[in-house]
């Protein structure tokens, strides 16, 4: 098959984040088999799989080629096209996953079939995740595998959009819910209750004078915006005006650059809610302020004297090398003790986007670069 008809079949998987992708995964497992290669399927959630192949010898050393099967929902958006039926219109592929990152997963799997294993001297690892999109979830449950697998590939390739440049820094990924316990009273008796609404504002306060301070003390022009972000996403809490909220609950991120100091910023953030918590307890000793970290993947930085990059550049024609503000799971390859960069088709612009598409002209240049470096 070539890409096309492949890059058709998978788009067919409504394989968005949180459900099941086994039907995905069944097709690329027996897509392998059918060409001899066997594969290993690690379920972490119920119905929802990694995948590992390796093609070629039992020998250390070698590449990983990744991807995440998972895809963004299409719910409130303006589609022109079915999401799940792949349309092709002037050179471009449309689709959802099209660009993130189905396109990459069927150009490698079209160019299985003219591998020639008994020429490779080093193996080929295909690694195929889940739940990526939600905060890399998929590989982080497969960090157990990866660290004893064996024979031990070398490098790592993640083929997320990047236009087909090669990336070697992007930023990491924390996230966490904060619940502020008060006491509920009559708005009336105001001094009668602790409301955990004024105490989480102050907490909100409190992340835009750091953020001012991260903006300030922590410029990386290679990143945009050039420095670590703190976002307040969710923020919920009272049942009416006239009572004192006893509850509120506030969900924030950190986006980190891999220069940060993140265990010592996350230490800061957590003795300001140990002074809010000190403080509510004085109105009333049943307060209580909580922090719980739901998840994190690294932020990832590969030296460019490092081989996976010279290979990728010279396999590229090129000596451009930069860094996205957004996360992949190349991180969690990195802190693996994989070489890793990312490199793959399309522009991160039209992922998660109605009408979402990659080009023919940059899933071309996927397939050549890929067969290059085999």
């Amino acid at each position: 098959m070539d890409f096309e008809t492949i890059l058709s079949k998978l788009i067919s998987y409504p394989t968005i984040s949180e459900t099941s992708n086994k039907e995905m995964i069944d097709f690329i497992d027996h897509f392998l088999l059918k060409y001899g290669f066997q594969s290993e399927l690690h379920e972490g959630k119920k119905g929802q799989f990694n995948l590992h192949c390796r093609i070629g010898p039992n020998e250390n050393g070698g590449i990983i080629l990744s991807g995440h099967t998972d895809v963004v929902p299409t719910e409130g958006q303006k589609w022109a096209t079915d999401p799940f039926k792949l349309t092709k219109k002037r050179n471009k592929f449309y689709g959802r996953g099209s660009c993130d990152m189905k396109g990459f997963i069927a150009v490698v799997l079209s160019i299985i079939p003219k591998i020639k294993t008994q020429k490779l001297k080093k193996p080929l690892h295909l690694i195929f995740s889940y739940d990526e999109e939600i905060g890399c979830i998929g590989i982080q449950k497969l960090v157990p595998f990866l660290k004893k697998l064996k024979p031990r590939p070398k490098f790592c390739i993640v083929g997320e959009p990047t236009e087909m440049k090669l990336i070697n820094q992007h930023k990491g990924k924390k996230n966490f819910l904060v619940s502020f316990s008060g006491i509920e009273s009559h708005s009336s008796l105001i001094n009668g209750g602790v409301n955990a609404i004024d105490f989480c504002s102050e907490f909100v306060s409190y992340l835009i004078k750091l953020q001012e301070e991260l903006k300030k003390n922590n410029v990386d022009e290679k990143f945009d915006p050039p420095y670590p972000t703190i976002n307040i996403g969710i923020i919920s809490g009272g049942i009416a005006v006239n009572i004192i909220p006893k509850d509120c609950k506030l969900e924030f991120e950190i986006r980190d650059t891999p220069e940060l100091d993140s265990e010592k910023l996350i230490k800061k953030i957590k003795n300001f809610l140990k002074e809010l918590e000190q403080r509510m307890k004085k109105k009333n000793s049943r307060c209580s302020v909580k922090i719980f970290k739901s998840n994190d993947f690294p932020p990832l930085k590969t030296k460019q004297n490092e081989e996976i990059v010279q290979l990728v550049l010279k396999n590229l024609k090129t000596n451009f090398i930069g860094a996205v503000s957004f996360g992949t799971e190349a991180g969690v390859f990195d802190k693996s003790n994989f070489q890793t960069i990312v490199c793959g088709p399309g522009r991160i612009n039209e992922a998660h986007r109605p009408n979402e598409f990659v080009t023919q002209e940059q899933l071309i240049k996927c397939k050549r670069f890929i067969e290059k470096i085999i």
